[in-house]
């Protein structure tokens, strides 16, 4: 390999390790500092190095496609909720631009490795897996490796690669689902923390990439470090709050309870938004039943995770991380599922093959419905699918992973389901990716964010939950449009700034002033004085560069959509009774609020203000 060309800045490695699976060839180059001062880093500056030399056109599961593994400034720094990073490709399930975001324990590995970026192209002749410890990077043999699942991986390439400093080392790895090509599959950090939407383990499989290995033993330079300290005290207070304590004590699951008091909770694939057994499979039911302890990422005190445990007495067996409130609804209340342990065994499959559990669920309640509807047969299936048939969909979601039988099938997701058996107003979901687990139309916000997410579907790039549900910082009224395409704009130009640093959304969420928070965290890290209308203005340029992307493939305002369900079917009994999703007036200003056309397409003008070439 070539030697290291770029001396370590604050808050950056200054390499990123480049990786051309087709020859083998392994070589370093120094991290552009220019373009990062531009993009931040992690989703930002990984949609950029794609934008500019991806042949955007290519099938994204072809070697040409890309692969990227990216740090921001802020990652592994000890600030708040440091301890991210993003996997940044060209979707197979959607066909847009994606940055999957995951944490764990990985990304401080390869971090502290000495690199910002690993940037895998071309695709190797057999399973490979890339081995890192420190200086060190070379790719070896993963034959024996192929087939298992995540956890399997991850014990036996640490035991095998680096028993002696097996605490030390750390994996990313796919599973069956992305060996098989799962358009839904992820890509498991230490076995269990996902990067999981958008099929970015599809692309990993599709290159025959097992795994990355990493070690790391190098600091990273902070310009302040006594302000990190800080971070330390905010998440002090955050957990002093009253959603904070609660939180504190069930993880995401909590949000069971949340959602549900305000018809919000998608049920019985958005026919409804209260589930009447929802006391069955949350945050308590877990308490009760399954957890064995809390747990979080590196350099994180929120402990959102949950580590937990089927019990003796139950059908199933198991144990691992989880179920998060996601997977408590596209496998619970989206199925009409009512035990936490059927629930909590369909997150430990995804989980141990690799597979995405929202959209896994989404693909599950579309089946479901056609079945119902007598689109789909028992015979083609090979079982019934009722409504609430746990154990049906547990098959199915292992032939998925397996590419067995009509597992085959459903391993290409909820749109090409309900499109191939003629009713593909049953896929719940924006772009070809299926909704996370808010109902829009009992939040609208909501509604606009996942149609005009450049991912499709997703809540994290802006999850209007806070205001719209929360009340925070002030309320306002979530069945009515007024002032949310400014509200979306606003969380989805934050939170893409937030996320390009290398930081967990969580922190954010929770705080009043959050993008202030992390100005004074970037600034005190890089060694800048960036104001908060800088870095917002940092965020709204990933934001636009993502739309480019898209809009270079031919998406516009007809992709920003939703299904019929939300927008012409009224909301049934409870909170919001007849509300739907007034999609076209939000689209409509929120266009004009983004300096678009009409039809969704940034400006000449709007582009050369953000400086976006």
């Amino acid at each position: 390999m070539s030697p290291l060309i770029n001396t370590r800045v604050y808050g950056w490695m200054g390499t990123i390790l480049r990786v051309n699976l087709t020859t083998g060839e392994i070589k370093r180059e120094a991290t552009d500092l220019e373009k990062a001062r531009m993009y931040v880093g992690s989703r930002g500056l990984g949609t950029k190095i794609l934008y500019d030399e991806l042949d955007i056109h290519c099938d994204p599961l072809s070697p040409e496609n890309m692969l990227i593994f990216i740090n921001g400034p802020l990652s592994m720094t000890l600030g708040l909720s440091s301890g991210r990073s993003d996997v940044v490709t060209k979707s197979p399930l959607t066909g847009t631009i994606c940055s999957s975001n995951a944490g764990g324990y990985f990304p401080a590995a390869f971090k502290t490795a000495g690199y910002d970026a690993i940037i895998f192209t071309g695709r190797a002749e057999k399973p490979v897996y890339l081995f890192i410890n420190d200086d060190t990077a070379v790719l070896k043999d993963a034959t024996a490796y192929w087939g298992m699942s995540t956890v399997e991986t991850d014990h036996a390439l640490k035991q095998t690669v680096n028993p002696k400093q097996r605490s030390e080392t750390k994996t990313s790895c796919i599973g069956p689902a992305g060996e098989n090509l799962v358009l839904f599959a992820g890509i498991a950090n230490d076995g269990h923390r996902l990067a999981a939407r958008s099929g970015v383990g599809a692309v990993m499989g599709s290159k025959n990439l097992k795994a990355i290995v990493a070690r790391g033993t190098k600091g990273i330079k902070i310009a302040e470090p006594e302000e990190i300290l800080r971070s330390n005290i905010m998440a002090d207070h955050i957990k002093t709050t009253e959603l904070g304590v609660v939180f504190e004590e069930f993880g995401t699951p909590l949000f069971v309870d949340v959602l549900g008091a305000v018809n919000a909770m998608p049920t019985q694939n958005f026919r409804a938004g209260f589930y009447e057994d929802g006391d069955l499979i949350g945050g308590a039911a877990m308490y009760d039943r399954t957890i064995v302890r809390k747990k979080g990422c590196v350099a994180c005190a929120l402990n959102c995770a949950r580590n937990t445990r089927l019990p003796s007495d139950s059908k199933y067996k198991g144990h691992g991380d989880g179920p998060e409130y996601e997977s408590l609804y596209a496998f619970g209340s989206n199925l009409l599922v009512n035990s936490i342990d059927a629930v909590t065994k369909m997150n430990y499959i995804c989980n141990e093959m690799g597979m995405d559990s929202i959209d896994a669920g989404v693909t599950l309640s579309a089946l479901m419905e056609l079945y119902e509807m007598g689109l789909i047969s028992q015979a083609e299936i090979g079982f019934s699918l009722e409504w609430g048939d746990a154990d049906a969909c547990i098959r199915l979601l292992e032939m998925a992973a397996h590419a067995e039988g009509f597992g085959k099938e459903v391993g290409r997701g909820g749109r090409y389901l309900a499109e191939k058996y003629g009713a593909p107003q049953v896929f719940m979901g924006s772009k070809g990716q299926g909704f996370s687990a808010y109902h829009p139309r009992a939040m609208v916000g909501q509604g606009l964010l996942f149609a005009t997410s450049p991912e499709g579907g997703n809540h994290t790039t802006g999850n209007t939950i806070q205001r719209e549900i929360n009340g925070i910082p002030e309320p306002m009224d979530p069945l009515s449009p007024v002032g949310k395409p400014a509200l979306v704009k606003k969380n989805q130009d934050e939170t893409a700034f937030i996320e390009s640093l290398g930081l967990c959304v969580f922190p954010y969420m929770f705080l009043e002033n959050g993008l202030e928070v992390f100005t004074d965290f970037y600034n005190a890290v890089i060694g800048e004085k960036y104001s908060m209308v800088e870095t917002y203005r940092m965020g709204e340029r990933v934001f636009n560069l993502e739309r480019m992307f898209n809009v270079r493939l031919g998406f516009s305002r007809k992709d920003d959509s939703l299904p019929p369900r939300l927008t012409d079917e009224p909301h049934p009994e409870g909170i919001g009774e007849g509300n739907v999703v007034p999609l076209q007036i939000m689209l409509d200003e929120y266009y004009a609020l983004r300096g678009w056309t009409a039809d969704g397409i940034p400006t000449p003008e709007k582009l050369r203000e953000l400086g976006i070439e």
